[in-house]
């Protein structure tokens, strides 16, 4: 079966001026990701070993995969993590080593984790992810899922 994704309305995202591991969504504000132990693949037995404190994300022994928030103001960097959603690809052990870009659309108001690969499982299906966020209250909230999957 295959889904198509919806038509791209965000571009790969400048480097932030402040963290190269970001990308700039406006001035002074910048949105990166680590997938954490989801990076790579891995079988679905792995998958199961790995717990998350969703309270304790940025200190866990096992490095959960985390979405951060950056902002520069008076010549500081202020770093916020949050846990990938549960409902996102990223908190996803069968997508999570999928995504490798980080793009956002035209205004800076959301952005996008995307990439394209087979089952992060070592499974034959095919498919691309693109999760669409943006930020309310400075916290990065899903607001969309696109994706195309082949069988």
């Amino acid at each position: 079966m295959v889904m198509a994704a919806q038509p791209a309305e965000f571009r790969k995202g400048p480097v932030c001026p402040f963290d190269a591991r970001a990308v700039q969504l406006r001035p002074n504000l910048c949105v990166g990701f680590d997938a954490g132990a989801y990076a790579s693949q891995h079988s679905y037995t792995e998958a199961g070993e790995l717990t998350c404190d969703a309270t304790k994300a940025a200190t866990a022994d096992t490095r959960c995969p985390t979405l951060r928030v950056l902002t520069r103001a008076n010549g500081r960097t202020h770093t916020r993590v949050f846990p990938a959603p549960r409902t996102s690809s990223l908190g996803d052990p069968s997508d999570a080593c999928v995504i490798k870009t980080l793009a956002v659309n035209r205004s800076g108001t959301r952005f996008a984790l995307q990439g394209q690969s087979r089952d992060c499982f070592g499974g034959t299906a095919r498919f691309s992810v693109e999760d669409v966020f943006e930020l309310k209250r400075g916290a990065p909230v899903l607001v969309k899922k696109n994706g195309a999957y082949v069988h």
